[in-house]
């Protein structure tokens, strides 16, 4: 047996059986051969068993099927550090890590979520550390989303808006496909209440009061913001 025909025979009893929803125990009953498989042969660079890859080339309609209806649990996973965890997977992708910035076929997307996955699911067992690395390579992601995706437009100058919903996905992801996928689409809907940013010149001076635009900006001390006055169009 191999990866393919690991994939080939889940498939094939979801078809037959048409369950609901699946995890690994629903493997383990209906496809007892291909469980010891996975369970022995697919693994992480952690040495974990890798049920993301193999929901990852299940038929679409089966990959949602993947813990369907589990609610997440609401218990704090207990932080630690270690940076081998994070090392593990950085070295093995080292030279892939240009497709946080460019993507120049489905190759470079699909390793691109496969790292972010991997240090996703690290993040997820309490290592900050892998958490920190998912935020800083998916802030390239979405910095470039935000110059040529008009889905996420909005979300221009919300830096640390940003970061908090990065932060939110990394703990609620637990499988959709593609990570990626899931982030980019939690920003396009949650962005759409979100009142658009203005990029300004500050050099630019008003045609109505002939003032510069930097003469209308005070700084709050409070909050460490800078406040524009602007006239209403």
């Amino acid at each position: 047996m191999d990866f393919n025909k690991a994939v080939k025979n889940i498939n094939r009893a979801l078809y037959r059986k048409k369950p609901e929803s699946i995890d690994n125990l629903w493997v383990k009953r209906n496809c007892r051969t291909t469980y010891f498989f996975v369970e022995e042969n697919i693994k992480t660079e952690l040495g974990e068993t890798d049920w993301d890859r193999i929901i990852s080339g299940l038929d679409r309609p089966h990959q949602r099927l993947w813990m369907r209806g589990v609610k997440m649990s609401k218990r704090s996973v207990e932080s630690y550090e270690d940076r081998c965890e994070v090392d593990m997977v950085m070295k093995k992708y080292k030279y892939k890590l240009y497709t946080f910035f460019a993507q120049e076929n489905e190759e470079d997307k699909r390793i691109c979520d496969l790292i972010s996955i991997r240090l996703v699911r690290t993040a997820q067992k309490g290592n900050h550390l892998a958490r920190d690395k998912a935020v800083e390579l998916a802030g390239y992601l979405v910095s470039n989303w935000l110059e040529t995706d008009a889905r996420v437009f909005r979300w221009r100058g919300y830096n640390e808006l940003i970061r908090k919903t990065v932060e939110d996905c990394i703990r609620r992801y637990r499988y959709t496909g593609s990570f990626i996928g899931y982030l980019h689409k939690t920003l396009e809907y949650t962005g759409r209440g979100l009142l658009p940013g203005e990029v300004l010149c500050l050099d630019e001076t008003s045609p109505i009061t002939k003032r510069k635009k930097i003469d209308s900006v005070i700084h709050d001390s409070h909050s460490g913001n800078f406040i524009f006055f602007m006239r209403n169009r």
